[in-house]
């Protein structure tokens, strides 16, 4: 018998192709980079950061029966992650993204491919109710449909189980401005922060009262993530800033996840709000020193042995 998993993630899956420029971008030519191939998806990092912290988590995505979307299964399923609950249908190939980065680690673009997640439908979701039900979590990235996170939110309320929220993009957030209350943990960056919530976020101050406002929307517990700046969190009665440890950025790929799945990790371990934050941040940090989308050094030991520095 398959055991019941604390969290289950509902998402993208993809295929991330990073190409690192050695120099200034140049327009209009083929530019010199260093490629990085990896395995990769918003709700499947997470799952995947989830499972090398130690927590038993089942992925609700969707591939296509071809080599990219074998490649995402064995990959997710040799990492820990349950993946019985994975929709293999081709009726959208296995999503995938490129990200362009610059030669200081910065993202100047990515392109994201992800209709794969249409996949999922909210019949899908109810064919599985009794799996969310019984989580500790349910986590959703913002790939999702809005009628399929409907059918999310609607299973979970009506059973107690928490819903968080990543927002993933800025086009994507906004869908949910509306409904944003309804999630409990809610972990945008500052664009997608002014997508939920209509205020201006430019720096620490601003994205305090941003996250104010999302847990006075209904959120219990709300991260900013503000790159260089670190990170601002709200709780009906924390509020903090945890500063960005200063690293050499090898690739920004994956460290928004890495930072959510060990927050959702605390929340779920009864870990104080301000040390989970804290740990999220090592997180992050070590993803962003790391070639692959999910850093393959991730332990629970390794992030209390940073903490300890």
């Amino acid at each position: 018998m398959t055991q019941q998993p604390s969290i289950v993630v509902i998402g993208g899956s993809s295929l991330d192709i990073k190409g690192r420029l050695r120099r200034a971008f140049l327009p209009g030519t083929s530019n010199a980079a260093a490629i990085q191939i990896s395995i990769g998806g918003v709700g499947r990092n997470i799952a995947e950061n989830l499972a090398r912290l130690g927590t038993s988590v089942a992925l609700i995505s969707a591939v296509c029966a071809d080599d990219f979307g074998r490649a995402i299964i064995q990959h997710t399923e040799a990492a820990g992650v349950d993946v019985s609950h994975m929709l293999t249908t081709c009726e959208h190939r296995s999503a995938s993204y490129i990200a362009i980065v610059s030669p200081d680690g910065s993202l100047l673009a990515g392109l994201d491919d992800s209709a794969a997640g249409r996949a999922i439908t909210p019949d899908y979701i109810r064919a599985r109710a009794d799996l969310l039900q019984r989580a500790d979590m349910v986590v959703m990235d913002a790939n999702v449909a809005r009628v399929t996170a409907d059918a999310i939110l609607e299973i979970c309320e009506a059973a107690g189980v928490p819903v968080a929220l990543e927002p993933v993009a800025v086009g994507l957030a906004q869908r949910f401005s509306q409904t944003v209350g309804r999630f409990f943990l809610v972990t945008p960056n500052e664009l997608e922060a002014e997508a939920l919530t209509g205020l201006p976020v430019r720096d620490v101050t601003t994205a305090t009262l941003a996250a104010q406002r999302l847990v006075a929307l209904g959120v219990d517990v709300a991260v900013i993530t503000l790159a260089q700046e670190g990170v601002v969190y709200a709780s009906s009665n924390e509020v903090g800033h945890v500063p960005a440890q200063r690293v050499d950025v090898v690739d920004p790929t994956g460290a928004g996840a890495a930072l959510a799945a060990t927050i959702i990790y605390g929340l779920t371990h009864n870990i104080p709000l301000a040390e989970t934050i804290q740990l999220g941040q090592i997180a992050a940090a070590l993803t962003l020193q790391s070639p692959e989308t999910v850093a393959p050094e991730l332990s629970l030991e390794y992030l209390y042995a940073q903490l300890e520095l």
